[in-house]
């Protein structure tokens, strides 16, 4: 029978599903690891279409396209890799030495990581940035909206719970009539590459007549 003593329980976390999470710095390097493969897989279909094309053209608009994707796979990967590992360890410093928990340590590591990792606004990287960045807002706020009826401060199964469907559809026309306000009285608020879509989309339509694509891509 084994009478040594127990070691004491780890500091616990009140994540429901992973209570000791960030808590090994060695997790830091792990999450670095993971971060560049699942950035990278992320962009891998985009890199395998240039690939495709540049076999089916084999000229020299596509190789540059090749070679463009293929660099928006690094950089991607980069910075996915790069701010997962800066979270995490900056999570695992708050909680085992300052003793800073119960979201805190989430919004200050979260802040730095997202500061260095995804901060850079310009040339490729800005706009590998802008994408990601863009996405987790959008992702950011739906959550939030949904939180907001859990804690109460918004009324369950109204028309501002977006859980249910007269919510849902009262946040999409809310979004859509957003995007054709500005796209209408301030279009320089919203980036050239959308609003070349939403010119086809609502001006290009004021002409008489069926403009045929010359360019898929």
């Amino acid at each position: 029978m084994d009478l040594s003593p127990t070691p004491p329980p780890p500091p616990q976390s009140s994540h429901p599903e992973w209570p000791n999470r960030h808590l090994d710095p060695v997790s830091s390097l792990r999450g670095f690891r993971n971060g560049i493969i699942s950035g990278a897989r992320i962009r891998l279909p985009y890199f395998i279409q240039a690939i495709t094309y540049c076999a089916l053209y084999r000229d020299a608009t596509h190789f540059s396209r090749l070679k463009f994707a293929l660099k928006q796979m690094f950089q991607h990967g980069r910075n996915l890799g790069l701010f997962v590992g800066i979270y995490k360890l900056g999570c695992h410093v708050l909680r085992t030495q300052f003793n800073i928990n119960s979201g805190l340590e989430c919004w200050i590591s979260g802040f730095i990581g997202g500061f260095f990792a995804f901060g850079d606004s310009r040339g490729l990287s800005g706009s590998v940035n802008h994408q990601i960045v863009l996405y987790l807002f959008a992702r950011g706020i739906y959550g939030l909206l949904k939180s907001f009826v859990e804690r109460g401060i918004l009324p369950a199964d109204s028309p501002l719970d977006i859980k249910s469907p007269v919510g849902f559809r009262v946040f999409a026309g809310f979004s859509l009539a957003l995007i054709l306000y500005l796209t209408e009285y301030e279009p320089k608020t919203l980036q050239a590459s959308f609003m070349s879509t939403m010119n086809l989309l609502y001006y290009d339509s004021e002409i008489k007549g069926v403009q045929t694509p010359t360019q898929f891509w």
